[in-house]
């Protein structure tokens, strides 16, 4: 995924936890910001991801489930989403289904186009 997709500053994840919205599913959880002012700025929609470091002891799997979700966001034409910042949160129930670094990579593309699905039905 290109650079200027990603959320990368502090003060932009800030911005996300303290005025979020969500959507949950099983495995992630989605939030974003809409409707602020500062976003006007915005050229894209900004996408982060966190995995936690509680769960994900490794730095190696941690940036290998950063990796997946974002060849699977690439897929999508990101040009066309509302101009939001938002991020990806993995939750517990995900690492019982991650044994030995084998993802169900169909499963978790079908969460991403559920809650891409819900998005932009919330947004526009």
């Amino acid at each position: 995924m290109k650079k200027k997709y990603r959320l990368l500053k502090k003060k932009e994840f800030e911005t996300v936890f303290n005025n979020r919205s969500r959507i949950k599913t099983q495995n992630l959880i989605f939030y974003y910001v809409a409707n602020i002012t500062s976003l006007t700025k915005l050229k894209n929609i900004k996408i982060g991801v966190i995995i936690p470091k509680k769960k994900w002891k490794r730095a190696v799997d941690r940036n290998y489930l950063k990796r997946v979700i974002w060849s699977l966001n690439s897929s999508y034409q990101l040009d066309k989403f509302p101009k939001t910042l938002s991020i990806f949160l993995f939750t517990n129930f995900f690492h019982s289904n991650y044994k030995g670094r084998k993802v169900n990579f169909q499963e978790l593309k079908k969460e991403i186009e559920k809650i891409y699905s819900i998005f932009l039905s919330r947004c526009s």
